[in-house]
């Protein structure tokens, strides 16, 4: 889809409405960010929400660019001195596989998510807060009707959203779940927003929200108001890597994906112009690799202030391709394994104003820890009960850090301005998403819709997950002799994540896509 400036793709209609409204309204691609990600606290609730965390990269005109990191932090508390940890494992029926996750007071950690937006808002926005926030006030109040896939969201998470009596009343009619078509409501989520407008966001980190968020994770939980008042957005300097005939702009450690990214996208870079095996294949290779240099040393160093210079070191990258390259040529297979989120509790906004400002922001609520802070409508973050962000083992991490996401909003600049606007959902699969959809829009020309809807790969270990028409017969017979086993999908998935893009060609012509996995949606202003 393609038309002229001023966009947002998101993973709803009315998620990217809302953002394309404000831009209408004379707000700027931040307003319309933090508009956006408020109202998709109602249209997709179970993926992020006021408890939750997020990353916002932005790129001004002429301006540096800036990674706001409002992700979850580990509280100071340590789990050992908390009597009887409320921390619970859920398990969750994904039909082919159980996958369990941890709920309860000790799995929350600190929620940056409303600290960030405010902070962006502030720093960059344009029109007052009252104005950014009222599209999803007003959603909040009176309801958005659920679709079939934020539906089977609730669904699917059952056992966690009736955990307890607030969670499942939020979240049913009745005494069942809501269904497709009812609307999703939460008026008192409606009334802390406008009350943060008017006292601050001060008031949810410091004052007697901040309270009542640490009230409702004790007994057995692990956060304070110590927590809660150095929860504030952190600025970063957004991690880059000359690629594509440009600068990559993404997600920089204490992050993973970002790096992963860059990483896997060198590789590919470098062995397409060595050796002549199919794109599929080297991108199989590729993401492979990535897990297996995740699998060393990399989640113990990523709180390093030199990581990123280390890990994508050109030697670091020779080195690796040329391990590529030796299994290539021996047929030999490897073994990684990673940390497997099937659902991905993520959601990604992408803007684009008519000044050229681009906001790229990824958020997440995780599955949600069950916890309701009365009277706010804030169902808090389970963030410490994710095995794929706590890879060193639950509650390891030192107090104060920030948890190490895979989320990924990533910016391509090309002519020193924004080419291309992108970000993803889906746990570990998202880095291999947006690395796709950059290589088939960027490297194979492909429009950025067709770039999006293509069919994708996802290796786990040395089984590679194929959607339809992703692999020719040759591809599949090569990727066996190299030990690849091969599992071939009936049709596309929401576990292949979500990639809402805008991309900016030559006279400015912008395309946008949503990712239909996902709900995706592009609204224009």
């Amino acid at each position: 889809m393609s038309k002229g400036k001023g966009c947002v793709a998101a993973g709803h209609q009315v998620t990217a409405e809302a953002g394309a409204e404000i831009l209408r309204a004379g707000g700027n691609a931040v307003d319309a960010a933090v508009a956006a990600a408020c109202m998709s606290f109602i249209t997709e609730p179970v993926l992020t929400g006021a408890g939750g965390g997020g990353f916002m990269l932005l790129c001004k005109p002429n301006r540096p660019p800036l990674l706001l990191d409002g992700f979850a932090r580990m509280p100071m508390a340590a789990i050992e001195y908390v009597e009887a940890p409320d921390f619970r494992a859920i398990p969750v029926d994904f039909g082919n596989t159980v996958q369990t996750f941890h709920i309860g007071r000790a799995s929350v950690a600190t929620p940056g998510l409303m600290s960030m937006l405010f902070a962006a808002q502030s720093r960059g926005g344009r029109i007052p807060m009252r104005e950014v926030i009222a599209p999803a006030c007003h959603a909040a109040r009176h309801g958005v009707a659920l679709n079939a896939l934020q539906t089977s969201f609730i669904h699917l998470l059952q056992p966690i959203l009736s955990a307890s009596n607030a969670c499942q009343s939020l979240h049913s009619k009745g005494d069942r779940l809501l269904n497709e078509g009812e609307p999703f409501i939460n008026p008192e989520l409606a009334n802390l927003l406008e009350l943060l407008c008017v006292e601050g966001v001060e008031e949810m980190y410091l004052g007697d929200v901040a309270q009542s968020i640490v009230a409702a994770c004790h007994p057995g939980g692990l956060l304070s108001m110590q927590d809660m008042a150095k929860a504030q957005a952190i600025e970063r300097r957004p991690l880059k890597l000359a690629a594509l005939n440009g600068t990559l702009l993404t997600n920089p450690p204490p992050s993973s994906g970002g790096p992963l990214i860059a990483f896997s996208l060198q590789l590919l870079e470098t062995l397409r112009g060595q050796r002549r095996e199919a794109d599929a294949i080297l991108l199989a290779e590729c993401l492979h690799e990535a897990a297996m240099a995740r699998n060393a040393d990399f989640d113990t160093m990523i709180h390093n202030s030199d990581f990123a210079t280390d890990f994508l070191d050109k030697e670091r990258i020779v080195r690796h391709s040329q391990d590529i390259a030796e299994r290539l040529d021996r047929k030999t297979p490897s073994s990684s394994q990673e940390f497997a989120n099937r659902h991905g509790s993520t959601t990604h906004i992408s803007v684009l104003d008519a000044d050229g400002m681009a906001v790229s922001m990824t958020t997440s609520n995780g599955e949600g820890s069950s916890i309701i802070v009365p009277g706010t409508g804030i169902h808090l973050n389970n963030m410490l009960g994710e095995e794929d962000i706590n890879p060193l083992g639950f509650h390891r991490l030192s107090g104060g850090e920030t948890l190490s996401s895979m989320m990924a909003p990533t910016i391509l600049m090309q002519d020193k301005r924004p080419s291309m606007i992108l970000g993803s959902g889906g746990s570990n699969r998202l880095r291999g998403a947006i690395l796709q959809v950059l290589f088939r829009h960027k490297v194979l020309g492909q429009a950025v819709e067709d770039a999006v809807h293509a069919p994708r790969l996802h290796p786990e270990g040395m089984m590679l997950d194929a959607e339809p028409g992703a692999l020719t017969a040759s591809d599949e017979h090569a990727l066996r002799q190299l030990g690849w086993q091969i599992r071939n999908w009936s049709q596309t998935s929401v576990y292949f994540g979500g990639v809402h893009a805008i991309s900016i060609g030559k006279n400015n012509r912008v395309e946008a896509a949503g990712d239909p996995r996902r709900g995706g949606a592009v609204a224009w202003a």
